[in-house]
């Protein structure tokens, strides 16, 4: 509406709109899912991995049902990618043969499994876990050395060279703390709750540390590194309860 002159005096609000509309663009397509998209997470390790998720479903109010997160038969990465097809092609039987629950999601959109390098590395079969996990769609959130440099970003932000095997990001992560830490699993779910608050500093930590090696030019997988903020702000993206943490549009 314009005043007597063809003035409008809310003509400030159509270019405040435009900017909502980018932003809202923006944020979609950043986004690496939709709200009430349904993740498989398969673990490498027993105790930590399965804890720290299933903490972090409560805190981003997301389902267990639409989100499924089991560990690996065995502790090893190729078995672990086995455990993750196993379980899709086990879901897709009970689908075809109408034995899912009613909430239970009809596919799982999302395959993920989080393992270490630092034993991949080390018998020289990183790049077989890679092309396994490339031939079955599975997603890697993968961890140099080991999850407990993802847990030590979630504190701060380092790209610490003394990080040379899991014992070394376990006392990290411990001597961060102030505290206990271990796999046990009585002293895990004392402790992850303590990380909850700061998952979004965390992708943030990881994608700096991720440029940080790509300055560097350093060779995959870099020590110290880590892909799981990419399934930790998927699952973000999928909640109506999510916070945005990503600062690029990697």
């Amino acid at each position: 509406m314009t005043d007597g002159c063809g003035y409008d005096p809310e003509w400030w609000k159509i270019p405040k709109a435009a900017s909502i509309a980018r932003k809202r663009r923006a944020t979609t397509s950043r986004a690496t899912a939709k709200p009430g998209d349904a993740f498989l997470i398969v673990t490498e390790g027993q105790v930590t991995e399965p804890v720290y998720f299933n903490c972090l479903l409560k805190d981003l109010r997301l389902h267990t049902v639409h989100v499924k997160v089991i560990p690996g038969h065995t502790p090893d990465p190729l078995r672990v990618i086995d455990t993750a097809v196993e379980e899709v092609k086990a879901h897709q039987k009970k689908y075809k043969n109408g034995l899912l629950a009613q909430d239970e999601p009809s596919k799982f959109d999302h395959v993920w499994v989080v393992i270490d390098t630092d034993v991949a590395v080390r018998t020289g079969c990183w790049n077989d876990v890679k092309q396994l996990a490339a031939t079955q769609k599975v997603k890697l959130a993968h961890s140099t050395p080991c999850f407990e440099y993802w847990l030590l970003l979630h504190l701060s932000y380092t790209t610490r060279g003394d990080l040379v095997d899991g014992d070394a990001a376990k006392r990290a992560v411990e001597k961060e703390l102030g505290r206990d830490y271990s796999t046990n699993e009585k002293v895990a779910r004392d402790v992850m709750p303590l990380f909850m608050n700061h998952w979004p500093e965390a992708v943030r930590h990881a994608q700096r540390v991720r440029q940080h090696h790509a300055d560097a030019n350093t060779p995959e997988p870099a020590n110290p590194s880590t892909e799981v903020d990419r399934l930790v702000q998927a699952l973000s993206d999928s909640s109506r309860y999510g916070r945005q943490a990503a600062i690029t549009t990697e």
